[in-house]
This record gives C-alpha cells, structure tokens and sequence, in this order.
C-alpha cells in the first residue's frame, strides 16, 4: 500500500474523477477506479508493470520536482482563465503567482526527488512560466469551459467491452473574430453551463455557441513539440472525438534545457480526423483487453523512461535490491 502521505500526491498527479451514476460499469472488478483516464492508458502503454504496481499494488511514488512544478503551473493557469471566463476580463497576474505560490508552499514537503535542484529554484522557474501564460496567451484567450469534465463508454464491435473513460479538459475555447463577439458567447455559455449545473448536472455538456469551439492542453515541457508530436497524441484523439470538437491546440510553456531556464510560450494547432479517433478508441480496447487477461509485462529497458530519473515505480521493479 502507498506510504502514508502519499495520498495526497497521488491524488495531485492525477486525481480521481467521480464515476456518474448512469453508467454501466462492467468492467469494475477489473480496473480500480471503475474506469480508464488517458493517464492510466498512457502509463499502461510505456510499462504495463508500472501501471501493476502503481493502481493495484498501490504502490508509493516517488514524485519528482518537475512534475511538481508542471502540475503547480496548470493550477495557476486554470485560476486564470477561470476568472476569465467568470467575468470577461483578464484578473490580476497576482492571482496565477499567489494559486501557484500556495499550492507548491502547501505540498512542498512531500516531493522526495528535487533532481538536484534547490527547491526555490524550482518554484522561480514555475513563476516565470505562470508569467510567460499570463503575458503570452491570457490575453486573446476566450473560453467558454475550463478544466471540463468529460465521460463516455466506449464499446466494442463484438460486444465484449463495454469500459468507461473519464477525463478531464484544461479548456474548451471558442474560435471568435474579437473580444465583442467573445464577450457574448461566453456569457451564453455561462448561462448554459450554470442552468445544466442546477438541473443537477455533474458533467454538463458543451454551450451552444455559434462560433468553432476547440479544445486546448497546456502542457509546461523542456522541449518544443513538433508536428508528429500533436498528431500522436492519444490524449488530443480521445478528446476531440467524445467532444466532437476537432479542431486542437497545444499551449507549451518551454523550459529548453539552459542551466538557467528561460521559460517561453509557444503554440501548436491541428485537426484531428475520424481515422485519428478510432486508432485511439482501437488502442482503448486494447488496453482493457490486456488488463482484462492479466497481462503487466516490464517494458523494454533500452526505454528512455525505464529508469530511475523517470520512472516513479522504479524503487519497486527494475530498481529493487
């Protein structure tokens, strides 16, 4: 079991999401959550024997500062576009710096992996790419949903399978001309979302709005992505085809690898097509079916991830005395 305090990281890596009641959970005596996240998949895909140890063994993490500081950044970044779309203005760059600073102060003490980084350091680093979102993209962002909560069951063609994915969406923004025709959209979808919401909605489904929609993902990484990057990406193909929603758009915030980080903004656009979503929704399966037959196999360890700076199961598998 995970070691005392380790909860609370776990659950700050990736949270667990509420199943809905309507669902029809076949596969709950397989998979511990009663469902799937493309983090699970994602995990399960590098290192079945990962996914083993850290969702059924329950085995302790061992957290690293990077990903500490990336999860602190989207923290900052969901505050900001949240009141964004709250009030149709851009809030105060103390918001992001204070929700950043109190997050990373509060968990500090359970990150055990610093890298060979002074923790101060560290947390700098988080600020300025909290600056570089709030200065580079905040301004021309128009949302209509942050951190939306998605769910679908995705079922075989023979039958077999019928598996929940659960998820969440940094945010859905809509495609509009200027702020004027931003500002009523989005009090549409406010109004839309609020009246799902009091209907007892838990996942409340997209505003109708009359303008494209498109799904963006921030991710805080020390390399720019290239194209075949955003056309891969398992996680783009799920989302855009339970929210109908093609059109993508990946916001990185890029450390590079300096001794001394310059964070900087940059971003990607692309269009997921039909062919895109059913490899993903094959890849699905694929995994349930592992899952289902008891398949947990180590992966390759010429793998770059199979090693101690990057695997968080390393302590219990290739890396036990």
């Amino acid at each position: 079991m995970a070691t005392p305090g380790m909860e609370e990281v776990e659950e700050i890596l990736d949270p667990a999401i509420d199943v809905p009641a309507e669902f029809e959970l076949e596969l709950t005596d397989l998979l511990p959550r009663k469902y799937l996240s493309v983090s699970q998949m994602t995990t399960f895909l590098k290192c079945p024997q990962q996914w083993y140890l850290r969702y059924i063994e329950q085995k302790s993490s061992k957290p690293s500062a990077r990903m500490f500081q990336g999860i602190q950044v989207h923290s900052a970044v969901e505050a900001i576009l949240s009141a964004k779309l709250a009030t149709g203005t851009l809030p105060p760059v103390a918001l992001g710096y204070d929700t950043y600073s109190t997050a990373f102060d509060e968990h500090k003490p359970l990150i055990e992996d610093w890298e060979g980084e002074d923790p101060g350091k560290v947390k700098d680093v988080g600020i300025e790419c909290t600056k570089q979102f709030y200065q580079e993209a905040a301004p021309t962002a128009m949302p209509v949903m942050v951190e939306k909560a998605f769910h679908t069951v995705i079922r075989s063609n023979d039958g077999k399978i019928s598996l929940p994915v659960l998820g969440r969406i940094d945010s859905i923004q809509v495609q509009a001309l200027n702020d004027d025709d931003y500002q009523g959209m989005r009090e549409t979808a406010v109004a839309d979302v609020k009246a799902q919401t009091d209907k007892g909605s838990t996942v409340p489904d997209l505003p109708k709005v009359k303008k494209p929609l498109r799904i963006h993902d921030l991710k805080v990484v020390t390399d720019k992505w290239g194209g075949d990057d955003l056309n891969n990406d398992l996680q783009f193909h799920l989302y855009a085809g339970v929210e109908h929603i093609p059109d993508v758009q990946v916001d990185m915030l890029v450390k590079g690898r300096a001794k001394v980080p310059r964070p900087r903004y940059e971003v990607m656009n692309g269009v997921i097509s039909p062919q895109m979503v059913k490899h993903a929704v094959r890849v699905t399966e694929g995994v349930a079916k592992s899952i289902g037959m008891g398949h947990f196999p180590p992966t390759d360890p010429s793998n770059w991830w199979c090693g101690e700076k990057w695997c968080s199961m390393w302590f219990h598998c290739r890396g036990k005395k």
